[in-house]
């Protein structure tokens, strides 16, 4: 083994090997933000070439100084290099939205970025982007257009394929409506892994006959609607059955992540030859190669599926930064800002924050092919890599260990960093997980404020918001009841719920029925009130959030009648269940009322 003073001349030699390579490679950017021109830019010409895609990862999901970079770097590709297309690794039917503001200036940019539904980007430097966008439309013959290439969220492009439907093939949208019920409100979308299999399958097979109609009817839909939506609509149910599938694959991220590369190839195929896309996510799904498990399965990446689709016509840009801050949810005390200090020696991040310069780009490309740097990167050094999620106490978990030439094309990197700026409705809270009652209470829905006694009140303080309150409407009973609304919202997806959460122990091995009175005043799909049950299995120790339903009970669709129904759910709930959740909720739009529950079990027979 080598002692310290063999050691360090070695560390010594390798860090002046980094430091001259860096000095010597770096294009010092005079400013992160958009609006300073391109002089400090323009070695990028010759970098990115004829390349169609440039693709933007970053280190963290909340810095400020990387929105505004990637802003920056928009504004070039765009005004120098002739692109033609945005995206983001957020969701494809909301996003559009965005598209149609930045585009035609229609609707309200903070709205219309609120409803893509993602925090991450409900930033003021993604709002500036937008507005940059529309005023180069605005001023512009050749256009950039606004595109999301996520699938998470199936419930707007539901709602969406079936009004296209209605258009071109009203048959075929009525007889969807019935099996895609579970797909058409965040309330079932979001249960759908815990269905019945025979619902899944419904929806699952309605969505494959779908696409089928697509292909066969091409051409007719095409001459009534215009190319441009058949190909969007065209996307909803493709984006649909991603969302849809996602749910009941457990390994969501391959899934997801070749989902969204297949996505950018066809967004970049219905825009034409010449379009061109500047692409925004994160590091781990930009990257080039794929992640390598401890048994060596591949498990590709975004950047991967595109590398193979397009090679060298995509060009990756790695996000690094030494220390400072950004936005970041914390498990139990929900979106905050976070601060790390100066990364460890021996890291990437420490070694290009010695070369003294703020921010700067760096071509890998200038890498030498043989030496002590070469050996260095290929010995993996680490560098910040973290997400959406980030824990203090864990710090060290959120270091990566690659060879960032094997990643990226270049690297982008800031030695110091501020927290992103959350917009009003992309600010987060986060409600104490309930820990479990000994039984479940107050079924009667009593107490002197909105919220009934034993009872928990969950919505997110996003933009048009539900609200709860007591009612004066008597149930079917002559009891009390409670009202859930929803005004105005510009979009349908979200909802509002109130539940309570209690120990399995009693009802362990039995049936559990849950039944109430519900009445609605909603509109059309993807709105309505619905029970549920959810039986929760033990949180392991050292976990600090509640663990997924195991079991639902839920298997009607949205009561959207204005005349008091009973509605009744029922659950078997094994031996190892720990807790049990019970539920009112609201999905969309519109207002409904809730009342007469009750808790009844049987022996299983």
């Amino acid at each position: 083994m080598a002692n310290s003073e063999t050691t360090a001349p070695r560390e010594n030699h390798v860090m002046d090997a980094t430091l001259a390579w860096v000095r010597s490679n770096a294009i010092p950017l005079a400013s992160v933000e958009a609006g300073h021109g391109f002089a400090d830019l323009e070695p990028l010409r010759a970098i990115i070439g004829d390349a169609r895609i440039v693709s933007l990862g970053e280190a963290t999901h909340g810095t400020r100084e990387f929105f505004q970079l990637k802003h920056r770097l928009l504004e070039y590709c765009v005004s120098e290099l002739g692109f033609t297309m945005f995206g983001i690794e957020a969701s494809y039917p909301e996003c559009l939205r965005i598209n149609d503001y930045v585009l035609a200036g229609t609707g309200n940019p903070t709205d219309a970025l609120a409803s893509q539904r993602f925090w991450t980007w409900d930033t003021e430097e993604v709002l500036a982007l937008i507005e940059w966008m529309r005023v180069w439309n605005s001023t512009h013959a050749r256009k950039v257009k606004f595109y999301g290439f996520d699938m998470q969220f199936p419930t707007e492009a539901a709602l969406r394929l079936l009004d296209y439907l209605k258009r071109v093939a009203p048959d075929l949208a009525a007889a969807s409506e019935a099996p895609l019920w579970p797909l058409c409100d965040d309330v079932s979308a979001d249960r759908f892994r815990l269905l019945p299999e025979a619902t899944r399958n419904a929806a699952l097979d309605c969505i494959a006959r779908i696409l089928d109609a697509f292909s066969q009817e091409g051409l007719a839909w095409v001459g009534e609607t215009g190319e441009l939506d058949w190909q969007l609509a065209r996307m909803h149910a493709i984006v649909l059955d991603q969302g849809a599938r996602i749910r009941l694959d457990n390994a969501e991220h391959a899934s997801r992540d070749l989902a969204m590369a297949d996505n950018v190839a066809a967004l970049l195929e219905l825009e034409g030859p010449d379009a061109k896309a500047v692409l925004w996510a994160h590091n781990g799904h930009a990257r080039k190669v794929p992640y390598v498990t401890d048994d060596k399965t591949l498990i590709p990446t975004m950047g991967s599926r595109l590398h193979e689709l397009f090679g060298r016509a995509q060009i990756v840009v790695g996000f690094a930064f030494n220390q400072g801050s950004f936005q970041a949810i914390e498990w139990g005390q929900g979106l905050k800002d976070h601060t790390v200090a100066p990364s460890p020696e021996g890291s990437l991040d420490h070694a290009l924050a010695a070369a003294g310069m703020p921010a700067l780009l760096l071509d890998l490309a200038t890498t030498p092919a043989a030496g002590p740097l070469a050996d260095w990167l290929a010995a993996k050094p680490q560098s910040w890599s973290i997400g959406s999620v980030f824990s203090a106490e864990h710090a060290a978990k959120f270091l990566d260990a690659a060879d960032p030439r094997q990643l990226y094309d270049l690297l982008a990197f800031v030695e110091a960093t501020t927290a992103a700026r959350a917009n009003p409705a992309g600010r987060r809270t986060r409600s104490p997980d309930a820990e479990p009652a000994a039984a479940a209470t107050n079924l009667a829905l009593a107490g002197s404020s909105d919220v009934p006694e034993g009872w928990q009140w969950s919505v997110g303080k996003r933009a048009h918001g539900h609200a709860l309150a007591r009612s004066s409407t008597p149930t079917p009973s002559g009891g009390r009841s409670v009202c859930i609304s929803r005004a105005s919202a510009p979009w349908l997806w979200g909802e509002g719920h109130l539940e309570q959460t209690f120990s399995a122990e009693a009802w362990r091995g039995k049936r559990l029925r849950f039944a109430g009175a519900v009445r609605a005043e909603v509109s059309g799909l993807g709105t309505g009130a619905q029970l549920y049950i959810e039986v929760r299995p033990k949180r392991p120790e050292g976990v600090a959030w509640m663990m997924p339903a195991s079991a639902l009970a839920m298997i009607q669709p949205p009561v959207r009648s204005a005349q008091w129904q009973t509605y009744t759910i029922e659950v078997e709930v094994p031996d190892h269940a720990d807790s049990i959740v019970i539920g009112l909720a609201l999905a969309g739009n519109g207002a409904a009322w809730f009342g007469d529950l009750e808790l009844t079990a049987s022996e299983i027979s």
